[in-house]
């Protein structure tokens, strides 16, 4: 199946009326897990790598064993770049052959993020090794910890649609995460996501949006998500507290390192699927 792109990916997701997920991983055994969960129930997939995991194992090192792994997939795959704040290594990134970056200037000032923004998206159409490589970006303070970036609820700060206009326009990015309610790790209470905002900014720019934040969202707020115009759904700590939990339980039942691999590998295919289930 094709190697491909958000610039591919969301906009025919958006006309089905459904969502990609965007699984985070951080080893080979996570990433043929996520893969052979969405060849099962035959859906696209955005592998999504955090920064901190793109620098600890390197660029070029994660390109030779996540490429071969979409290129062979049943099913079009993305290999997309997550919460880059430093241009340098989305460049690094983009030469290392990753189809999707995601620049997030976001804790800077409207301005700033725009023009590092742009770099990014200049960079990404001059430099392409894989052909087109798309750029999202984001707007707003979206609470929680993601890639040790910490926002408390009082930096919290919600995308506004003016701002976003701008933002999108200006930057030039393929898809863009407006803050408006979602949270980073583990949620605390009912979480206040503001439908109405989300609607407002989808109806003004035109790009795909995309929401950060997925683990602990119900059902119901997926769906009124997607149903608003939601294209691309993050999910990074329900993947991580799936492969831990495995991994201890695993431990306890076998001393046999390839026993313990398949337990920790179906743990978190069924955990993919979960999402699956909800994003379709």
């Amino acid at each position: 199946m094709a190697y491909t792109s958000l610039r591919e990916l969301l906009p025919a997701a958006e006309q089905k009326g459904c969502a990609i997920g965007a699984f985070n991983i951080f080893n080979y055994q996570t990433a043929r897990a996520v893969i052979e969960a969405c060849e099962e129930e035959n859906t696209p997939v955005i592998i999504q790598t955090s920064a901190k995991t793109a620098k600890q194992i390197g660029a070029a090192e994660m390109m030779d064993f996540l490429l071969p792994l979409a290129k062979k997939s049943k099913i079009p795959v993305a290999i997309h770049l997550d919460h880059c704040t430093d241009t340098t290594l989305a460049k690094a990134c983009i030469d290392a052959g990753w189809s999707s970056i995601m620049i997030d200037g976001s804790h800077h000032s409207l301005e700033k993020n725009i023009a590092m923004s742009k770099e990014i998206v200049a960079y990404a159409r001059e430099s392409a090794v894989h052909g087109y490589v798309s750029v999202e970006g984001e707007l707003g303070a979206i609470v929680g910890v993601e890639d040790d970036i910490f926002v408390s609820e009082d930096a919290g700060a919600l995308a506004d649609v003016e701002s976003s206009i701008q933002y999108v326009k200006e930057s030039g990015v393929d898809a863009f995460a407006p803050a408006v309610g979602t949270a980073h790790g583990l949620y605390k209470g009912e979480p206040k996501i503001d439908f109405e905002r989300f609607s407002q900014i989808r109806r003004a720019v035109d790009v795909p949006l995309v929401v950060h934040g997925g683990t602990g969202l119900s059902k119901e707020v997926f769906r009124e998500l997607i149903r608003l115009g939601a294209s691309k759904i993050n999910v990074s700590t329900a993947i991580k507290a799936a492969y831990l939990s495995a991994s201890l339980e695993q431990a306890k039942e076998t001393g046999d390192p390839l026993k313990f691999d398949a337990g920790v590998f179906q743990a978190v295919k069924k955990e993919v699927k979960i999402f699956l289930d909800i994003f379709s």
